[in-house]
């Protein structure tokens, strides 16, 4: 918000706007200087915005209790005249106005200002102070976007300062006359448009509750891209106790608002250009624009608009705060109180922290579910593979196995996988949120099947093999009292390796970002993790026996078996096998042959995921499903 000019009023004429605050007469300078509620702490002002920005602009500084009990503060005009605050009254939404007494020290005399919006002013003025074109130059200022505020006075003349302090607020402020609008400039941030573009791109809807005039709410709304540059924007107010409809840029009366709206409507039903614009006192009766809305009126606009949609509201100011607590998410675009309120607040006062919110919170919850998913495909093998094979074979992975999957692979996995980076762009939709529905299930068991079919498949190419067939684990020949030892066998070993490909390839089939994270690679603990767990697990299926391998009982043996069949014995102490062969080492073009199967078992669900899940075949399932059902997506409002 920028001070522009002052429009003074004499005898019922407006003059002409001024910039150069020096060039007013004094009874307007003494009311730009006083009427306003900025104070000073520190040599800095506080306070509203838009006192602020009057204030400065007058070149006046403040000092305080210079004239004792019947004054608030001393204002001092850079040629040194003083003036003494004897009254304020603090701006109320429900008057729409604030209003100050202050003592020029050179005449003795008290004067009253009243400040507040161009139409309260006129309400409360005198009938014979009000320039015939009051409500024309008010409107035109306000369709050139200018926050318009207007000022009345009225001289007492000399009188005793404790008389002044004890008079009420409405005799102090009856007979006013209307003596000049001020105009303050809506400047947008730079970064506004571009905003509210992705925020549309977003699929979120963008409304404008604002304590402006409509007018002015409309032109920032064309502006910044809320309200599309050629539509028609129709405001919707109250006069004599009726609703009218008047169109914006003609100010010509729209009979049949419902007729206007299905004459273009009709001729593309997917988009409407007209653009509805209400005042509170209309939105009361009904309902891209709300405008003079007080504190109360936006709670209910927010709460009216949280019945159909996922409502956040974004405001930088002290009357923000009630429907900044009401709303599903509340952003303050600012450190004062508006921030204490709010569970989210930005220092930087651009609606561009909301785009990065909801950029955030999709990655978040995409995020969510992939970790989610990762831990049901997690229960899911663990279950269905790993335990039932287990049962029918009577065998038992050995503890290493164990101790890998659930102390190092799944805990720091899922830590990999929160570690994604969000999408630069806002997405066109929210992720899924629920956590069995359709998008979910069909990702979660359609892994499963994968696995479940590699696993399998691996287990036949096992039982295939002619130096298996009498090789067969029977637990009736071995010590089942050694239970930890029951991993002492190709069955084990073949599920062993299997199922940790599966384990860890699950955390790379769930970072696809899709549109809400950045890309595959970007993920770098992933990746890292990710390589580094299928480099190790590959060593084991791949490796001749050794000391590693060993530790977790794959391709080793007892020393004296593991020498009879040409390799050397590893020197890492372990226990005898558990089994008539004294030790599990397959060939070796079984073990390519077995990791080949794996590395086409991770590649096929990650093209699983990507192509059907999250590609071009998941969204043509959605889309005919839309097209057949309707959407039932959830609406999002800003």
């Amino acid at each position: 918000m920028q001070f522009y000019s002052v429009q003074e009023i004499a005898n019922t004429t407006f003059g002409n706007a001024e910039q150069n605050i020096e060039k007013l007469s004094d009874q307007i300078q003494i009311g730009l200087a006083s009427c306003h509620a900025a104070t000073e702490i520190d040599q800095q002002l506080i306070g509203n915005p838009v006192d602020v920005e009057q204030f400065q602009a007058t070149g006046w500084r403040i000092e305080n209790n210079r004239e004792g009990a019947h004054s608030l503060d001393t204002l001092i005009a850079p040629d040194h005249r003083t003036v003494h605050v004897v009254r304020r009254f603090e701006f109320e939404h429900a008057r729409q106005s604030m209003s100050v007494a202050v003592q020029d020290a050179a005449t003795r005399h008290v004067h009253v200002f009243v400040k507040g919006s161009f139409e309260r002013i006129k309400k409360i003025a005198r009938v014979d102070s009000v320039p015939a074109d009051y409500d024309a130059v008010t409107a035109a200022w306000a369709k050139q976007g200018c926050y318009v505020l207007a000022l009345a006075h009225r001289d007492l003349g000399e009188m005793d300062l404790g008389s002044v302090s004890r008079m009420p607020r409405a005799q102090l402020e009856a007979g006013c006359s209307l003596v000049s609008l001020l105009l303050f400039r809506n400047t947008l941030k730079e970064d506004t448009p571009q905003a509210i573009a992705e925020l549309r791109g977003g699929d979120t809807r963008s409304v404008m509750v604002t304590g402006d005039t409509a007018l002015t709410a409309a032109y920032i709304a064309r502006e910044c891209g809320m309200v599309d540059a050629t539509a028609r924007v129709v405001l919707g107010t109250i006069e004599d106790d009726a609703l009218i409809w008047r169109d914006t840029a003609t100010d010509k009366v729209v009979d049949d608002i419902n007729a206007e709206i299905c004459a273009v409507t009709a001729q593309d039903p997917q988009v409407s250009q007209v653009e509805l614009a209400v005042t509170e006192a209309a939105f009361n009766w009904l309902i891209k624009i709300f405008a003079r809305m007080t504190p109360q009126g936006k709670i209910t606009c927010v709460n009216l608009h949280m019945e159909r949609a996922v409502t956040a509201m974004c405001g930088d100011g002290g009357n923000d705060t009630g429907a900044l607590r009401a709303a599903h998410v509340g952003i303050a675009l600012s450190e004062a109180e508006a921030s204490i309120v709010s569970p989210f607040s930005s220092a930087n006062p651009s609606i561009m922290s909301c785009v990065t919110l909801l950029r955030e919170g999709r990655a978040g919850l995409a995020t969510t579910l992939a970790a989610y998913k990762f831990l049901v495909n997690y229960a899911v093998v663990m279950a269905l593979l790993l335990e039932v094979t287990q049962f029918y074979f009577s065998v038992v992975v050995p503890e290493a196995v164990w101790i890998m999957v659930d102390g190092f692979t799944t805990s720091i996995m899922i830590l990999s996988i929160t570690q994604a980076q969000t999408a630069k762009k806002l997405a066109p939709s929210r992720p899924t949120g629920q956590l069995i529905g359709a998008h979910t299930l069909a990702s979660i068991w359609g892994q499963a099947a994968i696995n479940i079919a590699f696993l399998y498949g691996s287990i036949g190419l096992l039982f295939a093999q002619s130096w298996f067939r009498c090789n067969e684990f029977d637990s009736s020949d071995i010590d089942t009292s050694l239970w930890w030892l029951l991993g002492d066998n190709y069955e084990a070993e073949v599920i062993s390796i299997v199922c940790l490909f599966q384990f860890i390839n699950a955390a790379g089939v769930y970072n696809f970002g899709y549109r809400y994270r950045r890309v595959w690679a970007t993920n770098y603990l992933l990746v890292l993790m990710y390589s580094a767990f299928l480099a190790v697990v590959s060593a084991i299926a791949l490796a001749d026996p050794n000391r590693f391998g060993c530790v977790f009982r794959i391709n080793c043996g007892n020393t004296q078996t593991v020498r009879d069949l040409g390799y050397s014995a590893s020197t890492v102490h372990i226990s005898e096998y558990n089994n008539p062969l004294g030790h599990n080492v397959m060939p070796r073009h079984f073990r390519w042959t077995l990791w080949a199967m794996c590395v086409v078992n991770a590649v096929v669900c990650l093209a699983y995921e990507k192509l059907v899940v999250l590609g071009p075949v998941g969204r043509r399932v959605k889309a005919w499903w839309v097209a057949k059902h309707g959407d039932s997506k959830i609406q999002f409002k800003l």
